[in-house]
């Protein structure tokens, strides 16, 4: 933080009446150095409620949660499915970079990478990429290679260090749990992709979306345990064999061959079938009687704290709300944050196909990413909707495809090459109309219908050509040039041998010569 003192110019003269005004200037990065220090206020709530406070600690915790905890996995599971689909499509307005872009893509299982990167993302927090070129090396250094590997980073591993804000090293580092041996790793920054999940900019690390749910699935262990130990008092009760006593006014005292009969006689009976034993043997279980504490209703409340943790809306979980606004709303919230997990889907896929674009010549190109998502909202009838404003002239082309998820500059450069014959915003009607009345040209009339320039051009330049023939052929030897139709009056240039005429020199006959030799070849 700096501060700065000036005297600003006094009014009227009175310099002795001037005030001083302080300015305070505040750098950005020590105002996010600030937010982010605040956050360790917290450290012993959460030590208590069973929350590491190193990042590494918890993007562990979060992985064993995900990888033990079925209701876990199958929620991380649900949003990544959601959000990419099973299978990722490349369309471009090349066809080549199309063809070649689906052959790097199915080449470098891109589909698998990006599942394993948007996992890594919501169970850790934080995802890292790196792509290796070929032999020839990146291409900031000027050629011209291709992208051989991608490899999906273990974020736990890589450490990253600082200065003012920027990232300067990504330094990866073998973990001593998991038995990996060998030498630090620095990853070239040019090489590596790096993307947090719900964390502001100045935080160097991302937030998994497990974290919140922490609390919960430590709650729902200690009730599995009891369950395990109630299971285990029920189908293992504790029973006392008790040998004598006093009877009236007797008193019988047991042996220990008397005790060890007994026992022996209740541990080879039969289960099915009584036991006669005298009158002073007496068996008490324990365990099986009395209140039990009923787990069952808490471990459902407790599966639903945990999936509201990891983001989905409690309606959908427990089938209640206040109202069905409400509900819809909380619904929209999850299609807003599947939208979210897709941006980032896609600025990976920009990551790799941006270098590759600028290595194969395609850097003008365009390529656009077609998700097999599950669309949660009522896609029929937003569509519907969207075809009669567009229809009602209310929104434009490009806002419909933009809605749609497409791109509009890749669908216009398709529909030029399928060659549309009839724009179907326009009716042929009010075009020849239009014509007619002076409004339109006939050139514009053919852009808007879509008809082919190079094919209506060459059938008049044919026309043209073949009223000059028929105009040569008639001419005689005692003709001159400015009579024939192959003659260039504004260039005074023959159109036929190329050479400079004048208009009253006599017609040449080389032309027709030229045709009846190749009649009779």
């Amino acid at each position: 933080m700096k501060t700065d003192t000036k005297t600003p110019p006094s009014l009227d003269n009175e310099v002795e009446n001037s005030e001083t005004v302080t300015t305070i200037v505040v750098d950005e990065e020590l105002m996010g150095t600030a937010a982010n220090l605040a956050s360790g206020v917290f450290s012993s709530e959460y030590e208590i409620k069973g929350i590491p406070t190193d990042w590494k600690e918890r993007a562990r915790k979060a992985w064993e949660y995900y990888c033990e905890e079925p209701i876990v996995s199958n929620t991380i599971n649900t949003w990544r499915t959601f959000a990419i689909g099973d299978q990722v499509k490349i369309i471009s307005d090349d066809e080549s970079a199309r063809s070649e872009g689906t052959q790097l893509f199915n080449s470098l299982n891109m589909n698998r990478f990006l599942k394993d990167m948007i996992l890594q993302l919501l169970v850790k927090g934080e995802c890292i990429g790196y792509k290796r070129y070929g032999s020839g090396g990146a291409p900031s250094k000027g050629e011209h290679n291709d992208i051989v590997k991608l490899i999906c980073v273990n974020p736990s591993s890589v450490d990253f260090e600082f200065e003012n804000g920027e990232l300067l090293k990504a330094i990866q580092k073998p973990e001593a749990e998991s038995g990996s041996v060998g030498d630090e790793i620095e990853l070239p920054l040019d090489q590596m992709i790096h993307r947090k999940w719900n964390a502001p900019q100045f935080s160097h690390r991302g937030n998994s979306m497990v974290t919140p749910a922490f609390e919960s699935i430590e709650l729902l262990r200690d009730y599995r345990r009891a369950q395990r130990a109630i299971a285990k008092r029920w189908t293992t009760p504790l029973r006392f064999i008790l040998v004598g006593g006093k009877y009236g006014d007797k008193v019988i005292m047991p042996t220990q061959k008397m005790i060890s009969t007994i026992r022996d006689q209740i541990n080879k009976m039969d289960l099915k079938s009584g036991l006669v034993v005298p009158f002073y043997v007496r068996a008490e279980t324990y365990g099986t009687e009395g209140q039990v504490l009923n787990t069952e209703d808490k471990v459902k409340e407790v599966k639903e704290d945990i999936i509201v943790a990891l983001g989905v809306a409690k309606s959908l979980v427990t089938g209640d709300g206040p109202n069905f606004a409400t509900a819809s709303i909380a619904f929209q919230k999850m299609v807003i944050m599947l939208k979210e997990i897709k941006q980032v889907a896609r600025e990976i896929l920009d990551w790799i196909f941006d270098d590759w674009k600028e290595m194969k010549g395609y850097a003008e190109k365009k390529i656009q990413y077609i998700f097999s998502d599950v669309d949660l909202t009522n896609e029929i009838d937003v569509k519907k909707l969207l075809i009669e404003l567009y229809d009602r002239n209310l929104i434009s082309k490009n806002t419909i495809q933009t809605k749609m998820d497409l791109n509009p500059d890749v669908e216009k450069s398709n529909r030029t090459k399928e060659g549309t014959l009839v724009d179907m915003s326009w009716d042929i009607k009010d075009i020849v109309s239009l014509v007619q009345m002076g409004v339109m040209s006939v050139q514009t009339a053919r852009e808007m219908l879509g008809m082919d320039k190079v094919k209506e051009n060459s059938r008049v330049e044919k026309e043209d050509k073949s009223e000059a023939e028929g105009m040569y052929t008639t001419a005689g030897e005692d003709h001159i040039c400015d009579e024939c139709g192959f003659f260039d009056a504004d260039n005074n240039k023959c159109t036929v041998t190329d050479e400079e005429r004048r208009f009253d020199q006599g017609a040449c006959r080389q032309f027709l010569k030229s045709v009846k030799v190749e009649m009779l070849d």
